[in-house]
């Protein structure tokens, strides 16, 4: 044969090869997936008892409980499971390392430079936590900006959905009492003379407070710091001009009030984080639509073990922080108080049932609320139409004060399972 006329038919074999790949590849993704029988709890004031979910591409297309079911459907039988969207972890550094950083002021780092996207995080994944916001360590004032990204396990990688989701600002112990650092001048001179080290910056809150102002004024820096602080201030800058949130973990009452006379000083919007006082500023933090990131000191099978822990005045502040919280209208995004929590969110909310909160209600910490927080309820957070497919199947037991999580769900495709 002809060698010219070999090319040409192998190059037509190769067109139609891909040709059927891709037609292959479009019939995957246009595949309609219907989620069928379930209690379905949305997040947005709906409660289906018996409804039905329609989802393509891994979006949400239709929901209720009269949705027509297409003929080609891959059907998911839910009866006897009760739906909720995917859990959204509202802080974590999402790793087994402990993260240390050695200059109080680092603005331009990135939670994208250090997080590990080929990272397997079933675990958390089994928790029904499916989003996250990446923070940034909490031992330097301010440490950088995090980001947002939904959860991969094995094969599945993690994905952003938000870069720069907001700058971290530490107000804890380890954050203003840093330790000596080496700072070299160049060129070293008389007087700028070679030091082995040098105290970090300052040694209280308002101290922190004051020095972050400076940072943020507009006039050139000049003296043997120069460069660093000139360089911590250009970045601060660009946050600032990009409406960047700041997240300011604060440590007590006081802190608060400092923080939002800042956040109003440098015009950036505020979320307060950490302290279990928070409950005491609520009139404030409604009235100026300032939301709160609430750490809750509790594992399971933890409470009721230490009389030590009942009888800790800051962890009876923080029972009594969030409930006061939920009631007087600020919006409330619930979290563990470590790293390792983050697998119980759904046991910590529901925890503070005992209070008289609904249960629908601590839910929407850890789904719908952090995703208002973070500015992605359009596409996360709670079931609704055109949002992603991120879905808990938690299974009803009688005698079981708790459903049991079964299947997680995220863009359509179930990730975990328990066998």
């Amino acid at each position: 044969m002809d060698t010219r006329r070999m090319i040409k038919i192998s190059k037509i074999a190769a067109c139609v090869g891909l040709l059927f790949l891709l037609c292959g590849g479009m019939d995957i993704m246009g595949k309609t997936i219907a989620i069928r029988g379930g209690e379905i709890h949305t997040m947005e004031g709906e409660i289906w008892r018996s409804g039905t979910i329609l989802i393509q591409d891994g979006k949400i297309v239709a929901i209720g409980e009269d949705v027509p079911v297409p003929e080609d459907a891959e059907i998911i039988e839910a009866g006897g499971s009760i739906l909720y969207p995917g859990f959204f972890a509202s802080s974590g550094l999402f790793t087994p390392e402990e993260l240390k950083n050695f200059e109080s002021f680092t603005p331009d780092a990135s939670a994208a430079d250090r997080f590990d996207f080929h990272g397997d995080y079933a675990q958390l994944l089994r928790g029904g936590v499916t989003s996250g916001f990446v923070a940034m360590p909490a031992n330097r004032i301010i440490s950088g900006k995090g980001m947002i990204v939904k959860l991969g396990s094995g094969s599945k990688m993690s994905l952003i959905l938000k870069k720069e989701a907001a700058l971290n600002i530490n107000l804890g112990r380890d954050a203003v009492l840093p330790p000596m650092t080496d700072i070299f001048p160049a060129p070293v001179s008389v007087e700028n003379p070679l030091v082995p080290s040098i105290k970090q910056f300052p040694s209280s809150n308002l101290g922190a407070f004051g020095l972050m102002n400076e940072l943020f004024r507009p006039v050139p820096y000049s003296g043997d710091l120069a460069r660093y602080f000139q360089n911590a201030a250009n970045s601060l800058k660009k946050s600032q001009t990009r409406g960047l949130s700041l997240i300011v973990r604060c440590q007590g009452d006081a802190d608060i009030h400092q923080a939002i006379l800042f956040s109003r000083s440098v015009k950036m919007p505020l979320i307060i984080q950490g302290t279990p006082e928070a409950y005491k500023w609520a009139d404030s933090l409604k009235k100026h639509n300032i939301p709160v990131i609430a750490e809750a000191d509790l594992r399971p099978n933890r409470y009721g073990l230490s009389e030590d822990l009942k009888n800790n005045r800051d962890w009876q502040n923080r029972m009594i922080n969030i409930p006061t919280l939920i009631r007087r209208g600020v919006l409330v995004s619930i979290t563990a108080n470590e790293e390792k929590g983050l697998p119980d969110l759904f046991w910590i909310t529901q925890y503070f049932q005992r209070f008289g909160i609904n249960s629908d209600e601590l839910i929407k910490t850890i789904t719908i609320n952090p995703a208002k927080i973070f500015g992605l309820d359009d596409r996360v957070g709670s079931l609704t139409k055109g949002k992603d497919a991120d879905i808990l199947f938690f299974k009803k037991e009688a005698g079981v004060p708790l459903p049991a999580l079964e299947k997680v769900m995220s863009q359509g495709q179930i990730i975990y399972e328990e066998k």
